[in-house]
């Protein structure tokens, strides 16, 4: 009993350390019901967040972003730079960037001269005093911070931080305060030049750069590591490579579902992977953009490597071979379960299944994974009726006045049980192996 006591005082250890090393945000709604081991943060106001890691830089801010309408944090950073902070920004020229008009002129600005869809400088992430890193799929315009489905992530870490300043310094030319046209490099010209591994509170976390890191075959590597479960949330979707992941990873038996928000771009992978028999929510003719870019595997089995892919980087070819984009591969199952509250509260709203319910939380499904078999404890009443629904809201199977053990033949995969016992319907979930 003592070793366990140790065995979980020293989980609740290194989930606090990474709590205040790797800290991860969402500006809508999620479902802190999902996990048991860490609950997902969200903020209405993700551009005080940014303000406030910009407000706390003493020496030097290096940011990376696409796009850029909020004039309080470009207020931000123009009180940074009269304070005596080097402020460096890198955009492109094929986004809007309203609130750029009002950044100090003496902050230097470099833009990587694109097209509406070619040669873009895509990124979204900033830099503090070579020792925080903010990075996600958020651009700094209102509409992405207030309306659209994002993510970002706050890594104190100061190699990771100064691997970033490297692919900055390179897009800039130099190392130094203003940008050397001569020496600047983008997309293709750039070189693999950063180190792609860390150890940041006790987790794996691999770093790499589009285009030159060859980012979507180590997304493809990430994919073919799960055993049990896959998440898929994306803003666009066209990359083959990963779409065969993806397939093959359904078809191995892990429980795989999407929600896409760009189903109808040429050359998605929507319909390939609804012919394949995989869940994918269209999220198209949805209010706001679904802008978010990550995958979880693994979650909720810690056995296995719960991980979390997640950046700037579309699943598409344009993200992999041209534009500049940022990824970040965590293997870390505190923070694969921030990101899995966030997708199940997606999933639930567009699907009308809802993954967990916290008023029956005493009810258990045992063992959960199962082969089929298990038992349901702590009801205080008989099984009237139990039905199976499948992940795209099938009703696989329906039993009356059962018994507490349960046997069912099921292909693999996730399911849905909802229970009625004395007129008080349960929902539960079980994962069949």
């Amino acid at each position: 009993m003592k070793q366990i006591v140790f065995l979980c005082l020293c989980f609740l250890s290194l989930q606090t350390l990474n709590a205040q090393t790797i800290k991860v945000y969402f500006n809508q709604a999620v479902d802190n019901i999902v996990s048991s081991i860490a609950d997902a943060q969200t903020s209405a106001h993700l551009d005080d967040t940014i303000c406030a890691l910009i407000n706390s830089s003493n020496t030097t801010l290096d940011i990376s972003v696409w796009d850029n309408g909020s004039t309080k944090i470009v207020t931000a950073l123009n009180n940074a730079h009269l304070r005596g902070v080097q402020v460096r920004y890198i955009s492109s020229t094929n986004s809007f960037n309203s609130a750029l008009s009002g950044l100090n002129s003496n902050i230097p600005l470099l833009k990587r001269t694109s097209t509406l869809t070619s040669n873009v400088m895509h990124n979204k992430f900033v830099i503090a005093d070579n020792a925080k890193l903010l990075i996600g799929s958020m651009n700094f315009g209102n509409g992405s911070i207030f309306d659209d489905y994002n993510n970002i992530v706050i890594i104190s870490n100061s190699n990771l931080a100064q691997n970033y300043t490297v692919e900055f310094n390179e897009m800039w030319g130099s190392s130094g305060a203003q940008p050397n046209l001569t020496n600047s490099k983008f997309g293709p010209a750039k070189s693999d030049n950063t180190i792609h591994s860390f150890n940041i509170g006790g987790s794996t976390v691999e770093s790499y750069f589009s285009p030159t890191d060859g980012t979507a075959s180590k997304i493809v590597d990430a994919i073919n590591s799960a055993n049990f479960s896959l998440d898929v949330a994306m803003f666009t979707f066209t990359d083959n490579d990963l779409g065969d992941a993806v397939v093959a990873a359904k078809n191995r038996g892990v429980n795989v579902r999407c929600i896409i928000e760009n189903v109808s771009y040429f050359g998605s992978e929507y319909n390939k992977l609804v012919a394949a028999g995989i869940p994918v929510i269209s999220h198209e003719n949805v209010t706001n953009d679904f802008h978010h870019k990550y995958c979880i595997i693994d979650a909720m089995n810690s056995a296995s490597d719960p991980i979390v892919v997640t950046g700037s980087h579309n699943w598409s070819n344009s993200a992999n071979d041209e534009y500049d984009e940022n990824t970040l591969i965590f293997h870390d199952a505190v923070v694969a379960n921030q990101y899995l509250e966030e997708f199940s509260k997606r999933h639930s709203v567009l699907s009308g299944i809802r993954d967990y319910d916290n008023k029956n939380e005493h009810i258990v499904l045992f063992p959960n994974p199962s082969n089929g078999s298990f038992s349901i404890t702590g009801l205080k009443h008989a099984i009237d009726k139990l039905t199976v629904v499948n992940s795209v809201g099938q009703v696989v199977e329906t039993i009356e006045n059962t018994g507490n053990t349960i046997h069912l033949e099921l292909e693999r995969g996730m399911y849905y049980i909802t229970l009625i016992s004395n007129d008080e319907v349960i929902n539960k979930k079980i994962d069949i192996e």
